[in-house]
């Protein structure tokens, strides 16, 4: 037997894999060699001199598996600012809503947590689009810009992380929400492409942005206007992030990642996609994904309780987009060929009778459970952190994998 621990919320969950079913472990490639941040090396003269011909500087802090990394990162672009004379009472570090506290800072400098419902945001002028993005005041008057986070895969709409710390992580609740419900119909990736224009229709915007690997340690920084460098940080990404199976599997074992991906079933969702890409039809996903904040959304638990076929929901989508209502049309069209168990927190009877999906107390059990339905001889595939890679199986299996 393997054994191997999963990420689970802020913990982890443990699943035995007989050897010989055992046929892949997809993880990022462990050669990846961390890198030295060192923002001396990487602040340009170009960004200090925009930084001292600026009324204020405001420093975004997003989100990262690393809170350290970006918590040093931030107090390090703020110590090197006083160095070069910038005074510490015109330095704003502005937290979006998940962000954690940066201390230790200057009691000059001032530090404001963004709040969707109550800080007061200002709408986006020059952006034509059938939405409104309203932003937080503090990044629209004419201040320099940098925003700290993560850049992460997303498999649904291309990359998540840093191109979201500005919008929708600055946004109001409402612009937020009306730029996943729309009168229109609409491509998942158009919401990534939308919010690089957001951001990229400000003035001053910088990115610090970070590529980790599976240690959390960052194997790529860049500092530079945002749009490039989310550009720069997506190519580094699709290359680490990218890992080839042996051949499609009649099971997945797979873990969505842990806090904060796993915080609800509808964020849960989004990595489903890793392990249907190397699992054959009719196969089973066995996913860990703690859901501390249950379903998540009523949106999307009133598109799923609709019990209609996925058809009809896609065929609603085609002339109104709801990003919520979509992510219950594909979850729909997965239990529709393959059996999925979840090991979570959510009751047993809401996660079958509402949302279709098999409970399972442990990751061992609802193993037992599959290899039950598929025979003791099912291979298995193992996906410690969903959502973290982007799995394929070679070109010359796919058509025998999609006849499986």
């Amino acid at each position: 037997m393997v054994e191997i621990w999963l990420p689970y919320g802020v913990s982890e969950v443990p699943v035995r894999i007989p050897d010989e079913n055992l046929i892949d472990i997809l993880q990022p490639r462990p050669s990846e060699q961390p890198s030295v941040v060192d923002l001396d090396k990487i602040v340009s003269d170009e960004l200090i001199t925009i930084a001292k011909n600026s009324s204020r500087v405001c420093i975004v802090v997003g989100e990262s598996r690393n809170k350290e990394l970006i918590t040093n990162a931030t107090k390090s672009l703020a110590n090197r600012f006083a160095r070069e004379g910038i005074p510490a009472s015109s330095l704003t570090i502005l937290r979006t809503p998940k962000s954690d506290a940066i201390l230790g800072l200057a009691p000059e400098v001032q530090v404001v947590h963004h709040s969707p419902e109550n800080s007061v945001t200002i709408p986006c002028e020059g952006y034509s689009s059938d939405f409104i993005p309203s932003l937080n005041s503090l990044v629209t008057e004419n201040v320099l810009t940098i925003a700290v986070g993560e850049l992460r895969p997303n498999h649904f709409i291309g990359f998540s992380g840093l191109c979201d710390t500005i919008f929708p992580g600055l946004a109001s609740e409402k612009s937020a929400h009306d730029q996943l419900v729309r009168s229109k119909p609409l491509d998942p990736h158009d919401l990534y492409k939308e919010r690089l224009e957001v951001t990229s229709n400000l003035h001053n915007v910088y990115g610090l942005g970070f590529v980790l690997n599976s240690e959390l340690s960052p194997i790529e920084v860049g500092l530079g206007k945002f749009d490039e460098t989310v550009g720069k940080l997506s190519e580094t990404l699709r290359r680490v992030a990218t890992i080839q199976a042996s051949k499609s599997a009649d099971i997945v074992v797979m873990s969505v990642g842990g806090m904060p991906l796993d915080e609800s079933l509808l964020t849960a969702v989004e990595s489903f996609p890793a392990g249907l890409s190397v699992l054959k039809r009719n196969g089973a996903l066995i996913v860990a994904a703690e859901c501390s904040l249950g379903h998540g959304n009523t949106d999307f638990y009133a598109w799923v309780k609709e019990h209609k076929e996925a058809r009809h929901l896609e065929a609603r989508l085609r002339h109104r987009f709801n990003y919520n209502g979509w992510k219950a049309a594909y979850l729909l069209r997965v239990l529709n060929s393959h059996r999925v168990y979840l090991v979570s927190t959510i009751p047993d009877h809401h996660l079958e009778h509402t949302f279709g999906l098999k409970p399972a107390k442990t990751m061992n059990s609802a193993l037992q459970s599959a290899q039950r339905a598929l025979g003791a001889d099912a291979s298995i595939s193992v996906i410690p952190n969903a959502g973290h890679v982007i799995p394929s199986i070679p070109t010359s299996t796919q058509n025998s994998a999609r006849q499986s």
